[in-house]
């Protein structure tokens, strides 16, 4: 017998009703409830037409015509049913949460002390973590805005050798070789070069300020992704005809101009050249690489006027090409370039992303890190604080449970206390977070310009959120089923509380307690390590005397500077002016001053070695001084004498006392010959002195690299380096003096030598301060969890210790078994957390210096602090 749709559904056997009654009990059926209800109309009015004397087939005929388009009805049925329901469930859900979260709140409340605790642990660690990851967003994972930001890279280019240096230095391609690549290359969809420098900014009549300017070309604002919002961008005919035409940033615009609508077609003068202003460039258009701050101008560039020299070069990388095949072709190109190649000196290009430049990547590599770790022990103490309040609730939850409770319901009240306590530890955490990255943005050296870029934003926001509800969870699910481990019969049952349970949650506490103490370990161990290598380099002997020192370095436009006699004109008068200022006791002009430092490139040859390979190239620390330059600097002469003949044809050259002794280890070095190596020659100059190593470029530097000092050479933007009897008062001195010669220069870099080195050493202080703050609050969390878990242990001994006092048991003999209790569990963590720090020291490696990883003093300290510590919380 066929089914027609119209009829009713087809009569079931009735122990299939039957059984489905069961499933009721694991559910609503909403559908199978509704079929039955119509099967039933069905058949009650089948049998009550058999009843009037109808055959079942005609009593079936006339319920189908009696009732209609049954299946239509139905459908409309079930979709009234299924709503009905999703409201009712919906109701029931919010009615149960709205439930659990009054009294959630109810309970918390009657427990001030311990939801502040716990509301305060979690805020330390979430916002630690969401300061840190909102300089992590903006200064490494996300530091441009531009289009397809992902495939933004810096091009740059490394000897053969590649950069031996042990510093952050690149070599910028010339212009020529960009032009090579912005016409030739597949692998790149754009190439753009820019140049920075400070101008001396004036309008009318007013003194000169100090003003940033970046050279960018035509096309530069299309590839940012930027267009000006008054005025328009530059021509290319305004670029190679060098046109005088400028834009303003939007702050100078706004500052200086009053956001003047009208801006466009006024002049500005910069570095006494009048330029005129064709629009202005939005906030949002900043640099990818640049430490100098915020743009202030912005001027045209044409590569053709920079052949031989260059700027800052990005680009970005075609969809589906790798950055090795990209820096593949750029050295293929460069190596066809006509002239190029004459010199035979090879480089080999490198493509970076911009976040590998940041001054602070290694040192926010490891913050983060230490975050991480402050925020596992919040969570470890959280966790202590679940158990010991889960501990004293057994009673009560084995008395719901008695009353009817399931166990899904009380793990449903449970996991909603620990998510309300996520949600207050968000809030405090975010604002924890804002504090902490404003005093972290305003304490921040110099140096670290780019940790000012970071901010709380809507990632960070989400972080934050994603971040407290999951640490809510998980130890919300963690103190839920410990607290629902045990039976409640046996809950009820006395005594088995302070057996079983104290048992198996001491165990889990004690587990705890071992891994924050670790995890304290090593961070107390890379502290000790960090400030062990500060101290080392604020107390280290820089080799030279650098107090009086000032160090001046001008700028020459070359527009108006071209001549080698022009520019001599101006040192000569600087010198002169130089001389007659009081306190002055000597001064000197050099290549450099330090801490900065200067390259030829190069290979190094000493004579009798074989030649090296043609075209091999490298970095090799130099310096043109005056032989005058070892007694101004107070260098200790170790060999021989300093220069007697300054002529290029006597070749003289001074090398510092480390090279020597790697070259020449049971002979003088006096009387050798080397040479520098490029295109394949180089004048070999005889060494006449030895001296002494020092650390020239910085502390931070290796001063057993090779170092040369010469007379001979061309001089590009020398130093003057002054002595002096003054205080820092003397370098708007020496900068009024500089535009006394030339109002229109741009300003000069005036700076004191001993605050310079003491600046060189920012970064890692820095790092070392951060370092030390998140330990303090490590080490605080994980005192604060030792002794909550030994004073939830005496109460729960409170009776055996009273047995034991009565039985004789002295006070200290009480103490030192408490005392031994806690020391055994800081004893095992120390011990797991030194062996953790071993293997975490090679992270901080590159960040220390005059101090090994294995440092026993470090290692030592860490540890004692660590008992130190343990023992204050457990007395």
């Amino acid at each position: 017998m066929t089914h027609d749709p119209q009829q009713a559904p087809p009569p079931r056997a009735e122990h299939a009703r039957t059984w489905r009654r069961y499933l009721r009990f694991f559910g609503p059926r909403t559908v199978a409830d509704l079929d039955d209800e119509l099967r039933f109309h069905v058949e009650m009015r089948v049998r009550d037409y058999i009843a009037r004397g109808m055959s079942e087939d005609e009593a079936r005929a006339a319920t189908a015509q009696r009732l209609g388009d049954l299946a239509a009805a139905r459908d409309r049925c079930v979709t009234i049913a299924v709503r009905r329901q999703r409201r009712m469930t919906r109701a029931q859900i919010l009615d149960a949460l709205a439930q659990d979260v009054r009294f959630a709140g109810r309970t918390l409340r009657r427990q001030k002390g311990w939801t502040a605790v716990a509301v305060l642990t979690l805020a330390l660690g979430i916002g630690a973590n969401s300061a840190m990851f909102s300089v992590v967003n903006h200064v490494l994972l996300n530091p441009i805005s531009y289009p397809y930001a992902d495939r933004i890279v810096v091009v740059y280019q490394v000897p053969s050798e590649g950069n031996n240096t042990g510093t952050n230095v690149m070599m910028i391609p010339m212009g020529r070789v960009v032009a090579a690549w912005q016409a030739n290359s597949r692998s790149l969809e754009a190439l753009e070069t820019y140049i920075t420098t400070d101008v001396a900014l004036q309008r009318g009549s007013e003194a000169p300020r100090v003003a940033h300017s970046a050279a960018i070309q035509p096309t530069f604002a299309a590839f940012a992704g930027q267009r000006p919002i008054v005025g328009r961008m530059f021509t290319q005919q305004e670029a190679r005809s060098d046109a005088g035409a400028v834009l303003l940033s939007e702050g100078l615009w706004r500052a200086q101009y009053g956001a003047d609508p009208q801006i466009v077609g006024k002049s500005i003068t910069a570095n006494g050249r009048l330029l005129s202003i064709v629009g202005v460039m939005p906030g949002e258009f900043q640099l990818p690489r640049n430490a100098d701050g915020d743009i202030d101008l912005w001027l045209p560039l044409d590569l053709a006027r920079h052949e031989d020299d260059g700027g800052v070069t990005v680009g970005r990388i075609r969809q589906g090409v790798s950055r090795t095949a990209a820096a593949r072709e750029l050295d293929d190109i460069a190596r066809r370039l006509e002239g190029y190649g004459k010199k035979q000196a090879r480089y080999s290009t490198r493509l970076a992303s911009p976040a590998e430049f940041v001054s602070f990547h290694d040192s926010l590599i490891l913050l983060s890190v230490a975050v991480a770790l402050v925020l596992l022990i919040a969570c470890a103490n959280v966790a202590h604080l679940l158990l010991a309040r889960a501990s004293t609730r057994q009673r009560e939850l084995a008395i719901r449970g008695a009353l009817g409770a399931g166990t899904e319901r009380l793990f449903r009240q449970l996991l909603t206390e620990s998510l309300l306590l996520s949600i207050a530890g968000c809030i405090g955490g975010l604002l924890v977070g804002w504090v902490g990255l404003r005093l972290l943005v305003a304490t921040r050296p110099e140096s670290v310009a780019d940790l000012a870029a970071a901010r709380i934003d809507g990632a960070t926001l989400a972080v934050t959120i994603g971040l407290s509800l999951l640490t809510g969870l998980a130890f919300g699910v963690f103190g839920a089923v410990q607290a629902s481990r045990h039976a409640t019969h046996d809950v009820l049952k006395a005594g088995s509380l302070a057996t079983s349970t104290g048992r198996s949650h001491g165990r889990l506490r004690a587990t705890l307690v071992v891994t924050e103490m670790a995890l304290c370990t090593t961070l107390l161990v890379g502290a000790a390590l960090l400030l062990r290598s500060v101290v080392h380099l604020q107390t280290i002997d820089p080799g030279f005397d650098a107090r009086g020192l000032y160090s001046l370095n001008v700028q020459l436009p070359e527009e108006r500077y071209a001549s080698d006699a022009s520019r001599k004109a101006f040192y000569d008068q600087l010198l002169a002016r130089t001389r007659t200022l009081p306190g002055v006791h000597g001064l000197i002009i050099a290549q450099t001053a330090p801490p900065w430092s200067y390259f030829q490139i190069g290979a190094l040859q000493v004579e009798g070695d074989p030649d090296p390979a043609p075209g091999t190239t490298a970095f090799i620390s130099a310096n043109y001084v005056p032989p005058e330059f070892f007694r101004f600097m107070r260098l200790r002469l170790v060999q021989g004498t300093t220069f007697t003949d300054t002529s290029d044809a006597a070749g003289q050259v001074v090398v510092n006392e480390s090279f020597a002794r790697k070259r020449w280890p049971v002979e003088s070095a006096l009387g050798h010959r080397l040479r520098i190596v490029y295109g394949g020659s180089g004048k070999w100059k005889t060494i006449v002195g030895v001296i002494a190593d020092a650390f020239m470029r910085g502390p931070t530097s290796d001063a057993s690299q090779p170092m040369l000092y010469t007379t001979t050479g061309t001089f590009r933007r020398p130093w003057l380096i002054v002595r002096t009897s003054g205080t820092a008062t003397f370098i708007p001195t020496l900068t009024s003096m500089v535009w006394s010669i030339d109002s229109h220069l741009p300003p000069p870099e005036v700076s004191s030598v001993e605050e310079a080195m003491a600046k060189s050493i920012a970064r890692p202080r820095f790092t070392m301060f951060l370092l030390m703050i998140f330990t303090i609050v490590a080490v605080g969390l994980a005192a604060i969890g030792l002794y909550g878990v030994l004073a939830y242990s005496v109460a729960q001994r409170t009776r055996e210790i009273g047995i034991r006092m009565a039985l004789g048991a002295s006070r200290r003999a009480v103490a030192r078994s408490v005392m031994s209790q806690g020391m055994l569990l800081a004893g095992i963590g120390a011990v797991i957390g030194l062996v953790a720090a071993r293997a975490g020291a090679k992270m901080i490696g590159s960040m220390l210096y005059g101090v090994q990883q294995t440092d026993t003093l470090a290692y030592a300290v860490g540890a004692i602090a660590l008992v130190v510590i343990a023992a204050l919380a457990c007395l």
